[in-house]
């Protein structure tokens, strides 16, 4: 938003120029293609060209000169560089990094856009003021009209004045009105107040030379790489493993500013030694030649795979990109075909070229091994290898193991860095280097044996397992996430080919038997695969490839066999996507067990963990699964890893570049197995559980039945099915007889709602369905059940939100889900609100996600449906789109004009009786009027003559749950409610399907009492049901005795009585005594626990008071307590009260005796 400010009225004078000496010229050198800058060596005093850095302006004066210019405020708190692409009249935007003294970046970081001199622009003078230039080809004007700003031809008088804060504002009289440049959601437009620009001029400095490598480390908490790890805010392609002394071990690339998969991508690990508590992150692979930010010229690391050998050191290979090339998002999408080295007199050398250019290496002769004009030679004991020219088989220069390269006289030599004004060590992997490696793939090594702490010199693996090949292709890559080390020590990392022109080619393996030093690679599989995963089972190999194939391999690893879908297996997983697995170190259900990570449903999202059992044949039944992520929510690449305690750590990619780890339990990946020797069930209370098992069952008859009832029947096939029933909160164990496995039971609410009334108020629930299938204690509080239209309970029509396309979660008025259209120049921004009152925006940055914190700048296009609009964000250049195939959730496109891109907008309108009771239907995008709140509807044509679904945009800033942005237009939504009365103070349940609702009923309960060993003095407690502050009370006690006999033993009944609130409450305490000249008795057995049963009962007479009624309306207790324990079960008190009394008596008699 703009804000006003006060000019200083400090206008630069029209003449003032700007005047500066320029540094010595770069010379160019002829290339292949034409011209590339030439590298210098750097020198003592630094002899390295000028460059330019863009300098704030901070006096009060504009020289002429060439300028950055930056918007000092931004709806979305990113800062923005004017840029200017030639040829175009919009003035566009590039997210500025550093807007403190000095600029940052200097130039455009879209790739194909730098060194266009995009963010430069000339100012200079001219009648009435200044005109300000672009630098692009064309060399256009900034034009300030009525609405708008662009580029054009001409020069136009700008007025360009100083404000109180500092900042510039520009400007020109339009119409008898000022109107100025400035910055706002659509992008660079113009304002009729002031908005403040900050100017940077261009200045010439003599470069820094960055150094190599990325020594930044540092500590997170509980997630490896939160955003901002590092300086990186994207990340993708998790690797995750356990080393042998129980740290975890993540690597994963760093993408800094992009998603793209090239433009500057490197390597970050972060090991955890408390479980995933804290982080300590570093850069085993990176290399400077950019910024940390994404350029299409630059290198890359990719899609990293880890493991750990027998011997404890760490493996990691990468896919690494020279600058310039790639199969997407690079300069060049087209890798030449080749491992990048060639066979000179009898060994295969990394040979280099003059470009870096794939199409000019091709046209060279690259890919029949031609055209290159350096190779390298054999590394010498100094970590050095010559670089020898093959004209005159001279050595020119040397590179070190990493391949940076030195004179002739072993010094550094320097080229620019891209995207900045400073020099980097030239790298024959850098596009702006001398020489140039070939531009294809290359499978890059290092290993470490401190933890990761340090890493070795790479091993460049391309010479091992791609040169000496009959046919190369353009990439042979990582398969990322875990490697394998085998039963026979074998180290395996997963690959797999790429072929141009066709796309992903097939996997296959490169394996070790000597910890890494030499490699050979596997046979194909023959299916179209891609990345892929392996693990060991049963004495064969499993590998697991994207595109929803598996193989076998009985020889670890060398050829595999037995090619099958993952669909006949019984897996249903997305294909389109990487998948991880991991052979668990338990058995479980008796079978070897192998444990899976992929997303589901055909797309990246509703990530679940399966576990596969592998069975006598080889063969895998899929036999449990759990959710990770769900309701549409993000889940691509992932990567497992078990823990030492057996519970699995799973990395994952969620929405936006995000990555989680997560703990899991194995006992939740796999509820209710038998895990090893123990197996833990749980139980919904209230509810059933059940399993299938093999054999006898037995060896449960002492558990508390009281807590589960366990029933066991038998089926046809031989098997038996043991069914649970949870019946109070609480745990029972037992071992299993017949097979000595060891059962633990848990009984619990799986969703438990808590609630508090006072005796005689109702209050209600609002449920989505189900009947009470477990009922109070009416004598604490009632409940009920009741439906009824829900358009007549919130008096217009609903919607249904949900966490899938079903739709049936929480019921809302529609009115919830309208937009306010507030127009914006030539479009629209449109907004709503969400439940806490943030504002949210239409805003298409995110796939999946409309809903945005930031404003954008809609426009209103004719939809190819009559009466319809199309809603385009132009920033995004998207459509707002609706997934119409089943799936339904909103999306972005391109231009869909199948009709999946058309929406209805619906005014609420008293009266109005279109589809939607009380909403008009537009007649399309001239009927909407500034202020409009209107629904946005996608419509989905019925099957089979069925009613049309309608489906509302929803207001949500949701970026996890892409069905949270959707809600149904649901006119038929009853409305259940579920009716709880107070009745009288205690505490029970209520149980509607999976949910139980725990109520408590306020107040004092009947009273527990105690008394002294004498029996002379009782107290009485009055709990409350809802916890606080007792009430203690002292009771009086009266006596009767009973003489004994010579024959008959006598008695002595105690009873306490105490009155509270007009009620009685009496507790009663019997003492026998022995009959006169009877034999001594025997010392009494100790009771069994909770079987008070096995004494003698003293009588129990009837005591007096009893007619009075306790607090909650029941006749009052002989000594127990109103407070239910869970599930209801009233506390037996007065019976163990009574045991107590009895065993006191006894003890009594034994020692008069």
């Amino acid at each position: 938003m703009n804000v006003e400010r006060h000019h200083a009225y400090a206008v630069a004078t029209a003449g003032a120029l700007l005047a500066f000496t320029l540094g010595p010229s770069q010379a160019l050198v002829p290339s292949m293609g034409g011209w590339v800058p030439a590298a210098y060596a750097a020198t003592a005093d630094n002899g390295l060209p000028q460059v330019a850095k863009y300098v704030k302006v901070s006096d009060a004066t504009v020289q002429a000169g060439t300028y950055s210019f930056v918007s000092t405020s931004s709806n979305d708190g990113k800062l923005r560089i004017m840029h200017r692409t030639d040829g175009q009249a919009k003035l566009d935007r590039c997210a500025a990094k550093n807007t403190g003294e000095v600029l940052a970046p200097v130039d455009c970081e879209v790739g194909g856009l730098s060194g266009k001199h995009t963010h430069e622009w000339g100012i200079e003078s001219v009648d009435g003021g200044f005109a300000i230039q672009s630098k692009t080809g064309d060399g256009h004007y900034v034009h300030i009209e009525s609405g708008k700003a662009e580029a054009a031809a001409g020069a136009q008088a700008l007025q360009i004045q100083r404000m109180d804060d500092g900042a510039f504002s520009i400007g020109r009289q339009v119409g008898g009105a000022m109107k100025y440049l400035a910055y706002t959601a659509g992008g660079w437009s113009v304002s009729d107040t002031p908005c403040g620009i900050s100017l940077y001029r261009q200045t010439m400095v003599a470069p820094q030379v960055v150094p190599n490598g990325k020594g930044d480390t540092g500590t997170t908490e509980s997630q490896p790489f939160a955003k901002g790890t590092g300086g990186s805010q994207n990340y993708r392609i998790p690797a995750l493993t356990t080393l042998a002394d129980g740290t975890l071990f993540a690597a994963i690339d760093a993408r800094w500013n992009t998603q793209a998969d090239a433009g500057g991508l490197d390597t970050i690990i972060s090991t955890s030694k408390d479980n995933g508590k804290t982080w300590s992150y570093s850069f085993p692979n990176y290399f400077n030649d950019s910024t940390d930010a994404y350029n299409n010229k630059a290198t890359a690391f990719i899609d990293p795979v880890v493991v750990q050998d027998d011997a404890g050191a760490i493996h990691m290979m990468v896919d690494l990109w020279p600058g310039g090339v790639a199969l997407n998002s690079a300069f060049k999408n087209n890798p030449v075909n080749g491992s990048g080295y060639v066979q000179i007199e009898g060994k295969q050398r990394l040979v280099l070229y003059a470009s870096a250019d794939a199409d000019e290496q091709r046209a060279a002769g690259a890919e029949r091994g031609e055209g290159y004009t350096h190779y390298v030679g054999d590394f010498a004991a100094d970590g050095k290898a010559p670089v020898i020219k093959v004209s005159d088989n001279t050595v020119e220069y040397y590179v070190d193991r990493e391949f940076f390269l030195f004179n002739k006289d072993g010094e550094p030599i320097y080229c620019p860095q891209i995207g900045s004004s400073d020099y980097v060590q030239q790298n024959v992997f850098y596009f702006n280097a001398t020489l140039h490696v070939m531009a294809t793939s290359y499978l890059w090594h290092i290993t470490s044996t401190d933890g990761g702490a340090t890493w070795s010199a790479p091993n460049m693996l391309n010479e091992q397992v791609r040169a000496g090949r009959s046919s190369n292709d353009c990439f042979y890559g990582v398969g990322p996430g875990r490697g394998l080390v085998t039963s026979t020590g074998r180290i395996i990392l997963p690959c797999y080919t790429y072929k141009r022109g066709h796309g992903d080619g097939n996997s296959s393996v490169i394996y070790s038997d000597d910890n890494g030093r030499t490699w050979k690679r596997s046979s194909d599989i023959a299916r179209q695969t891609s990345e892929a995963t392996v693990v060991e089972a049963d004495g064969r190999l499993y590998l697991f490839a994207r595109h929803g194939w598996y193989a076998v391999s009985d020889d670890d690893g060398a050829t595999w066999k037995d090619e099958k879908t993952l669909a006949s297996s019984g897996l249903d997983i997305t294909t389109t996507c990487q998948v991880d697995a991991l052979t668990y170190s338990q058995k479980i259900d008796g079978k070897t067990a192998i444990i899976l990570s992929a997303p589901t449903g055909g797309s990246r999202a509703n990530g679940k963990v399966f576990v596969g059992l592998v069975e006598k044949d080889g063969s895998l039944t899929w036999k449990y699964n759990v959710p990770v992520t769900a309701n549409g929510s993000h889940f691509a690449y992932s990567c497992l890893a078990e823990k030492q305690d057996g519970s699995l750590g799973l990395l994952y990619e969620a929405a936006n570049a995000d990555i989680i780890y997560r703990d899991l339990a194995i006992e939740d990946v796999a509820p209710g197995a038998l895990i090893g020797n123990k197996r833990l069930v749980t139980v919904p209370l209230y509810g059933t559980f059940s399993h299938t098992v093999e054999g006898a069952f037995t060896g449960y008859g002492d558990i508390d039945r009281s807590i589960v009832d366990i029933r066991v029947t038998d089926n046809e096939d031989g098997t038996k099915t043991v069914a649970y029933t949870g019946k109070a909160e609480g745990e029972v164990r037992f071992t299993e007889e017949s097979s000595g496995a060891v059962y633990t039971v848990r009984v619990a609410p799986r969703q438990l709602v808590e609630r508090a009334v006072d005796p005689g108020q109702t209050i209600s629930e609002a449920l989505i369905g189900g009947g009470i299938t477990h009922d109070p204690d009416t004598a604490i509080a009632t409940a009920k059940l009741a439906s009824s239209p829900l358009v007549d309970v919130i008096g217009e029509v609903p919607g249904s939100l949900g966490t899938d396309a079903s739709f049936t979660g929480e019921a809302i008025a529609l009115s919830r889900a309208l937009f306010t259209f507030t127009a914006d120049g030539d479009g629209w921004t449109v907004a709503s609100t969400v439940s806490d009152g943030k504002a949210v925006y239409l805003n298409l940055d995110s796939t999946g996600f409309p809903g945005n914190a930031a404003p954008r700048k809609i426009d209103l296009r004719v939809g190819e449906k009559e009466g319809t609009v199309k809603l385009y964000d132009a920033a995004a250049n998207r459509y707002l789109h609706f997934h119409r195939n089943g799936t339904a959730v909103f999306d972005r496109c391109t231009n869909d004009t199948s009709g999946a891109d058309c929406y209805e907008l619906y005014r609420k309108t008293e009266g109005a009786s279109s589809e939607i009771a009380g909403y008009e239907r537009l007649n399309g995008k001239d009927t909407v009027k500034n202020g409009d709140k209107l629904l946005i509807v996608a419509r989905v044509d019925g099957a089979d003559g069925a009613a049309d679904t309608l489906y509302a945009l929803n207001p949500s800033l949701s970026t996890s749950n892409k069905y949270a942005h959707v809600v149904k237009v649901d006119p038929e939504r009853t409305s259940t409610t579920l009716s709880i009365t107070g009745v009288a103070p205690g505490v029970t349940d209520i149980a509607v399907g999976d949910t139980v609702y725990r109520v408590t009923v306020r107040g004092l309960m009947a009273p527990t009492f105690s008394w002294s060993d004498d029996y002379s003095h009782a107290t009485a407690t009055f709990e409350r049901a809802e916890g606080g502050d007792a009430v203690e009370m002292d009771c009086t006690v009266t006596s009767e005795r009973v003489e004994p006999t010579a024959s008959k033993p006598g008695r002595v009944t105690y009873t306490a009585t105490v009155e509270r609130d007009g009620r009685t409450y009496t507790d009663v305490r019997i003492v026998e005594l022995p009959a006169i000249g009877g034999p001594d008795l025997d010392p009494l057995p100790d009771p069994a626990p909770g079987q008070p049963g096995t004494l003698p009962e003293p009588e129990q007479p009837e005591a007096p008071g009893q007619g009075a009624d306790g607090p909650d309306g029941r006749p009052g207790t002989n000594g127990s307590s109103a407070l239910p324990a869970t599930g209801d079960a009233a506390a037996a008190a007065g019976v163990f009260g009574a045991l107590g009394a009895a065993l006191a008596a006894w003890g009594v008699r034994r020692k008069r005796r």
